[in-house]
C-alpha cells in the first residue's frame, strides 16, 4: 500500500514550529508495510487542502492528514473535509464525552468554544483521541476498491504518535490486509558513506530485488537500513540474516552493532545488559554525551553522572587535573585528557568513563591545535586511552561527530573487554 501526508499549518511554512510529524509518520508507515509515496506540507487554506487530498488519492491508497482541528477561525481543516466530502458538521456523542473527560480533568469549564471540538464531518468514523481535545477522523472513498483511505489527526506530535500506534496503524493493516515487512539495521563507523558505498557494491547488487538498501548517513557515522517485503516474516528474516552475515564479511571492522536506531542507543543496551557503570567528563563537548544517554528510559541503570569541565579551574576542582599539566600541555591535550577521564572515574566510581576536550570552533584554533582538534579519552577496568582526533565542519558538527566517535569507541572497547 502506499500513502500520502499532508501537514497542515501556516506556521510549518514559516518555520514557526519543525515539522517533525513528517520525519515520525513516515518512520511509523514504513515499520507497518506501508510505502510513503510522498509528503506535502501546506498552509490552512482550503482550496490548497482540497487540491492536495485530490493529489493525494490519485497517487497513493492511503491520506494521512494532521492539523488544523482546533477551535479557532484558522482551523479549517474539519469544514474543509466537509465539503470535498459533501457533507456537514454535527456534534459526536464519543468527541463530546471525551471533551467534557479531559476538561473536566483540567479542573476547567465545558466552554462553547471548547464543545466546537466535538463538530465533525457526518460521514466519517470517529477515533477517539485519549490524549487531546482534537478527535481523529476516518473517511472511506466511495467508488475505489478496495476502498481508499483519508485520515485527519490532530498536529500535536504526542497526540498523533499515540493515535497512529494504537488506532491508525492497525486498523489500515486490518482494511488493507498489508503485507509482511522487515526492516533491520546496522550501525557504521569509521568510513565514509562513498567509501563504504564503493567496499560493499557486489554485495549490494547481489541482494534480492524485494530487499531494498538505504544509506541514512549521520554526523560521523552511517546507519545502513535494510528493508524487506514479502509475504510471509520468517522466511523475510531468513533472508535478511543471510545478507547481513555476507555484509560482516565485507565490511566487519567499520560495523559498530545492529537493530538500533543510534549508538547511543545500541551503547545503553550494552552497558545495561553488562551490569557496567558509566561516567562523564565533558569540556568541547558541553554535556552533550551524558545528555543523550539520559534521554533515554532507564539510563539511571548504568549511567552515574557528569561533570561538565569546561574551564581549567573546573577540570583541576572537580576533576584533579594538575595546574601543571594544564600550564605545560594545555586543556587540549593528551595529558588533560587521561588525567579528566581517570578523574571522573575514581571520583564518581564508575567501571567506565570517558572524557572529551577540544576546539568546537569557529575560534580557538591555533597553527598546532586547529578548530575541530578533539581528544578523546576513555577509561576501563584495564586501561586508559586516548586518541587525537580532527573534525571538519560548523561547531555542532564537530560536537556531533565527537559524540559518536566517543559511543562507538566505547562500544567496541566495552564488547571486547567483557567478550
Amino acid at each position: 500500500m502506499n500513502a500520502t501526508i499532508i501537514n497542515i499549518g501556516d506556521e510549518l511554512l514559516i518555520g514557526q514550529v519543525v515539522n517533525t510529524n513528517a520525519a515520525r509518520m513516515s518512520q511509523m508507515l514504513t515499520g507497518a508495510g506501508i510505502q510513503v509515496h510522498n509528503v506535502f506540507t501546506i498552509g490552512d487554506d482550503a482550496y490548497d487542502i482540497k487540491l492536495y487530498l485530490e493529489l493525494g488519492l490519485q497517487a497513493a491508497d492511503i491520506v494521512l492528514i494532521t492539523g488544523g482541528l482546533g477551535p479557532t477561525k484558522d482551523d479549517i481543516t474539519k469544514t474543509t473535509l466537509c465539503e470535498f466530502f459533501g457533507s456537514e458538521l454535527y456534534e459526536n456523542e464519543i468527541a463530546l464525552e471525551n471533551v467534557t473527560r479531559l476538561m473536566k480533568a483540567f479542573g476547567r469549564e465545558l466552554t462553547p468554544i471548547n464543545r466546537q471540538q466535538a463538530l465533525v464531518p457526518r460521514c466519517c468514523t470517529v477515533i477517539n483521541n485519549v490524549l487531546g481535545t482534537a478527535p481523529c477522523m476516518w473517511f472511506e472513498v466511495e467508488g475505489t476498491t478496495p476502498q481508499k483511505v483519508v485520515v485527519s489527526l490532530p498536529g500535536v506530535p504526542f497526540e498523533m504518535v499515540n493515535l497512529m500506534e494504537t488506532e491508525v496503524i492497525p486498523r489500515l493493516q486490518t482494511h488493507f490486509h498489508t503485507s509482511a515487512i522487515l526492516n533491520k539495521n546496522i550501525l557504521v563507523q569509521g568510513i565514509g558513506e562513498s567509501f563504504l558505498s564503493d567496499l560493499i557494491e557486489p554485495w549490494e547488487t547481489a541482494l534480492p530485488h524485494h530487499i531494498r538498501l538505504a544509506y541514512l548517513p549521520q554526523a560521523g557515522m552511517l546507519k545502513l537500513r535494510l528493508t524487506a517485503r514479502g509475504t510471509e516474516q520468517a522466511v523475510l528474516k531468513q533472508e535478511v540474516d543471510t545478507a547481513v552475515a555476507g555484509l560482516y564479511q565485507i565490511a566487519r571492522q567499520y560495523i559498530v552493532g545492529e537493530d538500533f536506531e543510534t549508538l547511543p542507543e545500541l551503547l545503553a543496551h550494552l552497558m545495561h545488559n553488562a551490569g557496567q557503570t558509566l561516567a562523564s567528563a565533558e569540556s568541547c563537548t558541553g554535556g552533550a554525551i551524558a545528555s543523550k544517554l539520559t534521554a533515554l528510559a532507564g539510563a539511571s541503570d548504568y549511567f552515574l553522572g557528569g561533570v561538565v569541565s569546561y574551564s581549567n579551574e573546573v577540570k583541576e576542582k572537580a576533576l584533579g587535573v594538575k595546574h601543571s599539566t594544564l600550564t605545560a600541555h594545555g586543556a587540549v591535550s593528551e595529558e588533560t585528557v587521561r588525567e579528566m577521564v581517570t578523574g571522573v572515574r575514581n571520583r564518581l566510581g564508575s567501571d567506565y568513563a570517558v572524557a572529551t576536550t577540544g576546539i568546537a570552533g569557529p575560534g580557538g584554533g591555533t597553527p598546532t591545535k586547529p578548530v575541530g582538534t578533539v581528544w578523546i579519552g576513555i577509561a576501563t577496568p584495564k586501561q586508559v586511552i586516548a586518541k587525537r582526533m580532527h573534525f571538519t565542519g560548523r561547531r555542532e558538527q564537530v560536537i556531533e561527530r565527537t559524540c559518536n566517535e566517543v559511543y562507538a569507541s566505547l562500544i567496541r572497547i566495552v564488547k571486547e573487554e567483557l567478550a
